[in-house]
């Protein structure tokens, strides 16, 4: 049963073994009050206690003939009634103290599980690179983190639930049923009518195929309808600009109608099970009822035996639930395997080398890069000094972002080799190599937290003074005294509390006290208006200072001041130089020059 795709999971329970083992002892006590003691009450004690006085001198329990025949267990003698009367109370308690104890503990290693498995598969998209979040949307990584990471313990644990207590008090039950038919000379006969049960499991593995495929459909379903709610929401401000509520109605509700026309089979195959096993279940009963009739049972003996078929019955029910649950997990289970077993295709070599405070220089050596089988670029061979900040410039699609995003492996090129100082980047550490690397990007990423924490980010073991100078130089100290609490204000989901600049400044500010001797501004300022951009420009010179820089620029008004150009055209760079150089070899870069010059680009 947990073999293949289960037994990724099941190394999660080791953490719950000693709950596990008193959960199952539980389950033993329930399962054997519920299946063994009610129908005993019925067939034994009850009988013998309203019986004759030698109902009430025979033995209640006896070791069938074949097997000697000798008595077990007696009715207290002078004390017939009290017993009678105190048996199902005391069985009723022992029974809810073992189904309490047997579920809590159960679920308890549940809660255990489902936390463990979801702190994995996030910190498994930590490690994810940043092709992986281009091919899942938010929605769908949401889902999977949250609503299919239920699916763990819906098999781990309510599914191991049943499949420890069911199959006891089906043991329990049919036992009962053994041992009084060994009692008798014809029982033998009343047993065929168990077939019943491999009738039912024949019925239940059909519809549990059924179950699965529609589960699929439906897991499908739910991510594209989160993915439209996540998109939707995240694009308020855009969608009542363009009157596009209507539309995302429509998209919605479209969405919406599939997943129920999908979950709407869903509960007619789930809801039709339980009927179908419960007809099976009726016919072996009746088949029972009419061979214990015939092979000379007492009425008690066959009121014991159908209390005992209904609690072996109620397993079956139960175990063909669980198969149907088996099968709702596992489309559920198989897209948490996708992220858990996915391969983390930028990672830290086995003999990575930790790296040290660098000094900046890098060199790139017959790079080429493709997304799939789009190349974005081809055979890139440069070297850039420690200490030189390097514009990069080109139309969109070029290859820009591509080529910085490279230098703090966030991918990796199919061919050649960049290195910084002199060594390969895949034969460092990436956390020390990314240490030495600042960004500053055109949407500015901030947390809900404070401006403190949110600059912090830059160094997490930096003093409150060290977070005041950096907001100093970048210019952000006076808006973030202005502010209601300081440094402690909360900025707001992604920053929305603040504004496109403030954001930028918090951003910069960080990078100031990372202090870190590479940095990358990837269109750090082309989001901004032309007055607050220029008021950054001064902050990002400073910042600038001493580190090698890489600037991915569109509005050339940041880089003015560069004293180098690289222009980039179909993944390749195509010009290299001063400005003035570049400006007077290069077409290319002239025309992007002089459309924004004259404000046409």
């Amino acid at each position: 049963m947990f073999r293949g795709r289960y037994q990724l999971y099941l190394p999660y329970l080791k953490g719950s073994r000693t709950l596990l083992v008193l959960s199952l002892f539980a389950a033993v006590v329930f399962a054997a009050a519920n299946a063994f003691g009610l129908p005993f009450l019925m067939g034994k004690v009850l009988p013998a206690v309203f019986g004759d006085d030698a109902a009430r001198a025979a033995p209640l329990l006896a070791w069938p003939e074949r097997l000697g025949g000798e008595a077990i267990l007696f009715l207290p003698k002078g004390h017939e009634m009290l017993f009678a009367v105190a048996f199902l109370p005391v069985v009723m308690l022992v029974r809810g103290l073992g189904e309490f104890f047997s579920t809590y503990l159960l679920n308890l290693a549940g809660l255990r599980v489902i936390e463990a498995v979801r702190r994995d598969v996030f910190g498994r998209l930590q490690q994810m690179h940043l092709g992986f979040f281009g091919r899942h949307s938010v929605g769908d990584l949401m889902a999977r983190l949250i609503t299919d990471a239920n699916s763990v313990r819906l098999v781990l644990v309510d599914v191991s639930n049943d499949l420890i207590v069911q199959p006891l008090t089906l043991v329990f039950a049919l036992g009962y049923v053994v041992w009084v038919c060994f009692s008798h000379d014809t029982g033998l006969l009343f047993l065929a009518c168990l077939l019943v049960v491999p009738a039912a499991v024949l019925l239940v593995r059909s519809v549990a195929r059924r179950i699965q495929h529609r589960t699929q459909q439906g897991l499908v379903s739910a991510s594209d309808l989160n993915g439209i709610a996540v998109e939707n929401l995240q694009s308020a401000r855009e969608i009542r600009a363009y009157g596009l509520q209507r539309r995302e109605g429509d998209r919605f509700g479209a969405a919406s109608r599939e997943g129920l026309r999908i979950q709407g089979k869903l509960v007619r195959y789930e809801k039709a099970l339980s009927p179908l096993i419960e007809l099976t279940a009726a016919a072996g009963i009746a088949a029972a009822i009419g061979f214990g009739a015939a092979s000379g049972f007492t009425l008690p003996e066959l009121l014991s035996l159908i209390v005992a078929f209904y609690f072996a019955y109620g397993p079956v029910k139960r175990l063909g639930n669980v198969t149907s649950r088996l099968s709702m997990a596992a489309p559920g289970l198989a897209r948490l395997e996708e992220i858990l077993r996915a391969e983390v295709e930028v990672a830290d070599a086995a003999d990575a080398r930790p790296l040290a405070r660098v000094r900046g220089d890098l060199e790139f050596v017959g790079v080429s890069f493709a997304y799939g089988a789009e190349p974005v670029l081809a055979d890139v061979t440069l070297g850039i000094p420690a200490g030189q900040s390097v514009a990069l410039v080109g139309p969109s699609g070029a290859g820009k972002s591509t080529f910085v995003n490279l230098v703090p492996r966030f991918f990796d090129p199919q061919q050649g080799v960049i290195r910084i100082d002199g060594q390969d980047l895949r034969s460092v550490r990436q956390a020390d190599l990314r240490a030495n690397i600042a960004l500053v990007s055109q949407e500015p990423v901030l947390f809900n937290e404070s401006i403190l924490e949110n600059i912090r980010l830059g160094r997490p073991a930096a003093t409150d003074a060290e977070v005041r100078e950096a907001a100093r130089l970048a210019g952000a100290l006076e808006f973030i005294e202005a502010q209601p609490e300081g440094f402690q204000t909360k900025v707001g989901e992604r920053g929305g509390r603040l504004s496109g600049g403030q954001r930028q400044r918090v951003s910069i500010a960080r990078a100031f006290l990372k202090d870190a001797p590479v940095l990358i501004l990837d269109e750090a300022t082309s989001a901004l208006d032309t007055d607050t951009e220029r008021s950054i420009q001064q902050s990002l010179a400073l910042l600038m200072k001493g580190r090698t820089t890489l600037i991915v620029a569109h509005r050339f008004s940041t880089i003015r001041d560069v004293g180098r150009v690289l222009v980039f055209d179909g993944g390749r760079i195509v010009a290299d130089g001063p400005r003035e150089a570049v400006y007077a070899s290069s077409e290319l870069f002239r025309r992007l020059w002089d459309n924004q010059s004259k404000n046409l680009g």
